[in-house]
């Protein structure tokens, strides 16, 4: 999560926000704890292992570290378990979410720009970055946004993007609608009434701990390849996304862990662990892995 190499393959000359170094000493107490275990960690993959997995994906998620394992089946049932876990609402998430958005920086990276010459406009569009937009985002439902609200919309690319993706958004959707890169997201979320964004994107959660209206701009087929899916598919379909956030994340099943909100992380972490290891060995031999050099022979 922190190595310099790793950081610069991904994000380039793109900084991460200093607030993230919190939860350096999270991953340092993971990488100890998960030594016991017949499983290893890898971060920010995707992909879909078999239930007994040989992989726990972790990464940043709303400046918590995220947990889960390598298989979609699993992922979806650990927050599941962690809703229906029904423990004591002892933090409040919600209301820390909603205070980092107003009051703090909840950027994942540095030198966003306040752009207070961009008018509020009540709807906005949360891109992804270059490499995911035309795979991973549905053109229909951006031209169905673009037409539906006019110019009373934004489309916000990531600050990844590449000047020719920009340029292509431009000639779609028109100059007039799309704010600059490195333009501060979280100024013209607090402005807007609906969301559109995916279930790539952690905007999600900031969206719904502020009221607005939240919309999926996903391939439907694609979605469920998304990091955050397993969290964000709740928050487009709960009646009630902030009751859930709150009840979930207090589990230590969810593989949510905040040390600024929760300061016996450590004990959530050791309990995940534990957790989880026991789901996958309700697994153990019910499927089996093709070994790597069978697969290499296909």
């Amino acid at each position: 999560m922190f190595n310099e190499k790793s950081m610069k393959e991904r994000i380039g000359s793109m900084e991460k926000n200093v607030s993230l170094l919190a939860l350096q000493e999270v991953e340092d107490y993971f990488f100890k704890k998960i030594k016991r275990y017949d499983f290893d960690p890898s971060y920010d993959v995707i992909a879909n292992e078999i239930p007994y997995f040989r992989t726990v994906c972790y990464t940043e998620y709303a400046h918590c570290f995220m947990i889960h394992p390598l298989n979609q089946e699993l992922r979806l049932k650990q927050v599941m378990d962690a809703y229906n876990d029904n423990v004591e609402v002892e933090y409040d998430y919600v209301a820390h979410f909603k205070d980092f958005v107003l009051n703090k920086n909840p950027n994942k990276y540095l030198n966003m720009v306040n752009d207070k010459e961009y008018p509020k406009r009540s709807n906005l569009v949360v891109l992804v970055g270059s490499n995911k937009l035309k795979e991973r985002l549905c053109l229909n439902k951006l031209r169905y946004i673009s037409n539906k609200c006019g110019n009373d919309v934004w489309f916000k690319p990531h600050p990844i993007t590449t000047h020719s993706i920009i340029g292509e958004i431009m000639d779609l959707f028109g100059e007039e609608k799309i704010l600059p890169r490195n333009s501060n997201l979280y100024s013209f979320l607090v402005d807007a009434d609906v969301v559109y964004t995916t279930h790539m994107s952690e905007s999600v959660l900031y969206s719904v701990c502020l009221d607005k209206q939240v919309e999926p701009t996903d391939v439907y087929h694609k979605a469920e390849q998304a990091s955050f899916y397993h969290i964000n598919k709740w928050l487009f379909t709960e009646k009630n996304p902030k009751e859930w956030v709150n009840r979930t994340f207090n589990s230590y099943k969810s593989g949510i862990i905040n040390p600024v909100v929760d300061p016996n992380w450590k004990t959530k972490i050791d309990n995940y662990l534990e957790y989880i290891d026991e789901v996958r060995e309700s697994y153990k031999n019910k499927y089996i892995e093709i070994p790597k050099k069978q697969e290499d022979k296909k």
